[in-house]
């Protein structure tokens, strides 16, 4: 490695012999234990995060989980205080409506569905009768950078899941507290006119 004080994505990528569209992906869903600095198009790596990423790439290949490589990041290195994902979004908090459960439901099940689609495909396509000569590394390559941006995928959705879930539990203690405040409205004007009738009688 050139003694640069700090690396590029596509420096990083060379280095460690992988595509650069991995090495971007990578530096989004693993951002808080990468050492790096500035932001966006300017981001660039401190020289640790190399072994970081390498780390990354070897867990992946022995199978491991998007959410199995956040643990052991988690336990190996100190989390990076300013780092967010570059394309990290605020969570919407206008949900409202009782439809947003099924179409949940619905999400989670064509994504689980799609998850093991994939996974069988990708047995099959690793298998060495369906290889036939091709370049295993890059196949491999190929369906890893797939499962885990579809890992990636089902766990927004699940986070989604979460946050629906709490959106309609405050939903419902809305509901219960305007319909108090409607007893009480009732309460007052039946009060109010029994008033005005002893008044004017």
């Amino acid at each position: 490695m050139s003694g640069k004080k700090v690396l590029s994505v596509a420096e990083i990528a060379r280095e460690l012999e992988l595509p650069e569209s991995t090495v971007h992906y990578w530096k989004n869903r693993f951002a808080q234990h990468l050492p790096s600095i500035g932001r966006g198009r300017q981001k660039r790596f401190k020289p640790e995060a190399l072994e970081i990423f390498a780390n990354i790439s070897r867990l992946l290949k022995e199978g491991h989980t998007a959410r199995d490589v956040m643990e052991q990041l988690s336990q190996s290195y100190p989390l990076q205080a300013d780092a967010m994902p570059d394309n990290a979004a605020v969570p919407s908090t206008t949900y409202t409506s009782h439809s947003m459960e099924p179409a949940m439901q619905m999400a989670a099940a064509i994504g689980m569905e799609i998850a093991k689609s994939v996974g069988e495909g990708i047995r099959n396509v690793l298998s060495p009768e369906a290889v036939n000569g091709q370049d295993l590394g890059e196949v491999k390559e190929g369906l890893e950078e797939a499962a885990l941006r579809i890992t990636s995928a089902m766990e927004e959705t699940h986070e989604l899941r979460r946050e629906n879930d709490v959106l309609k539990e405050k939903l419902r203690i809305m509901e219960a507290e305007m319909i108090r405040l409607r007893k009480d409205r009732r309460e007052m004007e039946k009060y109010l006119l029994d008033k005005i009738k002893s008044v004017t009688t």
